[in-house]
């Protein structure tokens, strides 16, 4: 009976992780990504991600070990080498999302893609940490392992990541070679930091849990407020993301609309969520969604072509015409 309730309950934490993943990418109202790609992300992180993550950490650790003793070794590797790695390593999916898959228009793209990644990554890795901790004759140290990754390490690497991804996603139609250097170094300095602070945090509780109570307690409730506003300076990022999105939209569709390209009404009605769900405002010759996301990538190309220079410019101007075209298709449709 144990066994199942153990199990229960780490089916149930690995539920609610993936549940993150959904209402992640279900936030992105205006062009959501596609969610086979979310997925591949949300893998890597969990496979690649934790598979070289700690092959290096633990390579690391050992040579950390012969030089300052394993305590030493296992604190460092934990505070420092733990971040520095799997920040890295996760975010080696956006290679192939900007150079092959060509999946991020926004930050906002950066930011979900950041998060699927690292929560493929914390899915697994507290999966590990589950079965290192289980003892049949006491469960109380796995249940509070299990609270504690699910509700808080997990949102950690979510938030880390997404910071990164983020960045990526602003400097992927920036202007100037530079964008490549200075957005994602800091965006990765942030993921490090949020990260390496959280590890010592917990470090430090866990250090004196047995000699001093209060202090181990003050420190974890510290750690936790500590991730509640990462959490929250988030979600408050992501909500300033997607107003972004909004203006952009509503601006370059108000646009097209004085060309003919679609009625001024409908560029009055993408830009909003809730008013674009109602019936009635669409032939039902037509299919909304491509042609939603048809008008919303032509406004997003139209912004990007604002801030690229170089060769980009061509592609875009490009895409723009693709897409004018698509939404022209879709109007004789009606």
């Amino acid at each position: 009976m144990d066994l199942m309730i153990i199990l229960l309950a780490v089916v149930l934490a690995t539920a609610i992780v993936i549940a993150y993943l959904l209402f992640i990418w279900w936030l992105d109202r205006y062009e959501r990504e596609p969610f086979w790609v979310v997925l591949l992300t949300f893998l890597w992180g969990g496979i690649g991600g934790t598979g070289i993550s700690c092959f290096v950490n633990s390579l690391t650790g050992l040579v950390l070990a012969l030089g300052v003793g394993l305590a030493t070794a296992q604190t460092l590797t934990t505070v420092v080498v733990a971040p520095i790695v799997e920040e890295f390593v996760k975010a080696l999916v956006f290679v192939f999302l900007v150079l092959v898959g060509n999946q991020l228009d926004n930050r906002t793209d950066g930011l979900i893609y950041g998060a699927a990644t690292g929560l493929g990554f914390a899915c697994v890795e507290n999966l590990y940490y589950y079965w290192s901790v289980y003892n049949p004759e006491s469960t109380e140290v796995l249940f509070i392992t299990i609270f504690t990754r699910t509700a808080f390490t997990a949102l950690v690497h979510c938030i880390s990541s997404a910071l990164l991804g983020m960045a990526i996603g602003y400097a992927r139609h920036g202007k100037g070679a530079s964008r490549w250097v200075l957005w994602p170094v800091l965006g990765y300095v942030l993921a490090v930091f949020n990260h390496a602070t959280w590890n010592g945090l917990t470090s430090i509780a866990q250090g004196v849990a047995e000699s001093n109570q209060g202090l181990s307690l003050l420190t974890m409730l510290f750690s936790i407020l500590l991730v509640v506003g990462a959490s929250i300076m988030m979600f408050l990022l992501t909500l300033n993301s997607l107003n972004s999105e909004h203006k952009v939209i509503k601006r370059f569709l108000l646009e097209e609309a004085q060309r003919g390209v679609l009625p001024r009404e409908h560029a009055e009605i993408i830009p909003y969520w809730m008013k674009r769900r109602k019936s009635g405002w669409l032939s039902a010759q037509v299919p909304k969604e491509a042609y939603v996301k048809a008008a919303t990538l032509l406004a997003f190309r139209h912004y990007q072509l604002e801030r690229a220079d170089g060769d980009r410019k061509a592609q875009y101007l490009h895409d723009i015409q693709m897409y004018r075209q698509q939404v022209q298709d879709y109007m004789k449709v009606a």
